[in-house]
């Protein structure tokens, strides 16, 4: 499941990602995502997400990232923030096979995650 923190402000997004993304939920990041890019600006993506039953694999992860896959030619960076730092790793890959700029921080992190998801970024690429 997820929800969307707050209105989109444009082409940021936040998403508080609190158990599995059914196919339904997926279709419905992947309208948002494409709502809020636009060939200027690719979205940037703020991810909170929760520690929940099935979220304990490098699996789960890669299928509960599958709306980057879908449409991750408009996504400029994704900022994940949870609660393990051994899933950083599994993050790193993600970002590595998507050509996603991605990065992994703990909750205690947040702040930082925000910082770095704001920062300039070369206008066409990661």
């Amino acid at each position: 499941m997820f929800q969307l923190m707050q209105k989109p402000k444009d082409a940021l997004l936040m998403l508080h990602i609190t158990g599995e993304i059914s196919d339904r939920e997926t279709d419905r990041i992947v309208r948002i995502i494409r709502t809020h890019a636009s060939h200027r600006q690719k979205a940037r993506l703020f991810l909170l997400m929760d520690h929940y039953m099935s979220f304990n694999s490098a699996e789960a992860l890669y299928e509960d990232l599958r709306f980057a896959r879908q449409c991750g030619e408009l996504i400029q960076c994704m900022a994940i923030v949870g609660d393990g730092s051994w899933k950083e790793t599994w993050v790193a890959l993600f970002g590595l096979f998507s050509g996603i700029d991605m990065a992994y921080f703990d909750r205690a992190e947040a702040q930082a995650a925000w910082q770095w998801l704001q920062r300039p970024r070369p206008a066409g690429g990661h």
